[in-house]
């Protein structure tokens, strides 16, 4: 079978080599263990800092990306009585040690020992992959395979409005309306949110309003503090999302959080908050990482977020074209959604 391969054992014009191997047929690793046909893949933000040789976790290393993908089961394991050949699977990429601290008080996403697909181990980007039974969910027929890919990233977007503990009729003010941005949006309004998003390109902006957000405000021609107080009737929003790793963003919400508010960190940057700020308001300050039991949510909500999917997803390639969709990916065009690889 072909592997795509990021291979940073050798780097050519100062980024890993990327090409394909013949590797051999993956067998059933023990009675638990289930083994799938990939059908397609997306590649997340993680991904690209692999391909271009920047992810801490890769450096070095020969690996096979991809944890966003899903795919058919061929085999299964003795065990295993959730799936049967036939049936239509997304992949869960995270596992968890069970025994450190974060995964005794339930936090396994943290994990002190985390595994995920794809990221310092072989991922998906390959004709077959075998893992346990665990790491699999189904996914309903009426939802293609290149569709089921956006579920794992849909996760992370669940991951953060759960940590928001959104209440309905909540004002949520998130920053970046790029994939995992608008998938909050959708996530926070199917909670009963108004959610106001902040972004300055121009085609996110347009994908924003089509996606039916509350408000959509573009920070370089209006003032985003004033035009949000006026919204919330001067109270502020009680929750604010940063999915775009603004520099000045945690400063700010801590100026504009309601009493009670959350700030939630999900794109990577630093924290500045006013500590005064934080114990007047009683503020909560929590960072979002992965996702915990939301696949099964995430795929019981795909009726409301399937009619958007496909709006989300701006180009999809053949699994051939794996490396030109890796190096688009990474030219980082304003325009750009999610991208999706279909390995049939």
């Amino acid at each position: 079978m072909k592997a795509f391969v990021i291979d940073d054992r050798e780097r050519v014009d100062g980024r890993p080599k990327v090409y394909f191997e013949e590797r051999p047929m993956p067998i059933l690793k023990n009675e638990r263990s289930v083994l799938v046909k990939v059908k397609a893949a997306g590649i997340c933000g993680s991904d690209i800092h692999i391909f271009e040789g920047r992810h801490g976790m890769c450096i070095g290393l020969k690996i096979v990306p991809g944890h966003e993908f899903t795919g058919e089961v061929v085999e299964v394991g003795s065990a295993v009585t959730k799936f049967k050949a036939g049936d239509r699977v997304v992949h869960e990429p995270t596992s968890s040690c069970g025994e450190c601290y974060a995964c005794r008080v339930g936090q396994e996403n943290v994990c002190t020992n985390l595994t995920v697909s794809g990221c310092g181990s072989d991922g998906g980007w390959q004709e077959y992959v075998v893992y346990d039974e665990k790491q699999w969910h189904h996914i309903p027929d009426w939802v293609s395979y290149v569709q089921a890919a956006l579920i794992e990233p849909y996760t992370i977007a669940a991951q953060a409005c759960s940590r928001a503990e959104l209440f309905p009729g909540d004002v949520v003010l998130i920053h970046g309306a790029g994939p995992i941005g608008l998938m909050t949006g959708q996530t926070a309004k199917s909670f009963g949110a108004t959610v106001i998003m902040s972004e300055i390109m121009e085609g996110r902006i347009n994908l924003a309003r089509e996606m039916g957000m509350d408000y959509v405000i573009n920070p370089k021609e209006t003032n985003l503090v004033k035009e949000v107080m006026k919204i919330t009737n001067g109270e502020g929003p009680n929750v604010v999302i940063d999915c775009a790793g603004i520099p000045n963003a945690s400063q700010q919400a801590g100026e504009i959080l309601s009493p009670a508010g959350r700030y939630v960190v999900v794109a990577s940057g630093p924290v500045h908050i006013d500590g005064d700020l934080v114990r007047l308001k009683a503020l909560r300050v929590l960072g979002s990482r992965q996702q915990k039991e939301q696949f099964e949510p995430v795929i019981s909500k795909l009726p409301i977020y399937v009619k958007d999917i496909d709006r989300i997803i701006s180009s999809i390639y053949p699994f051939e074209m794996s490396k030109e969709a890796f190096a688009f990916a990474s030219e980082r065009h304003p325009e750009t959604g999610k991208i999706v690889v279909k390995f049939d």
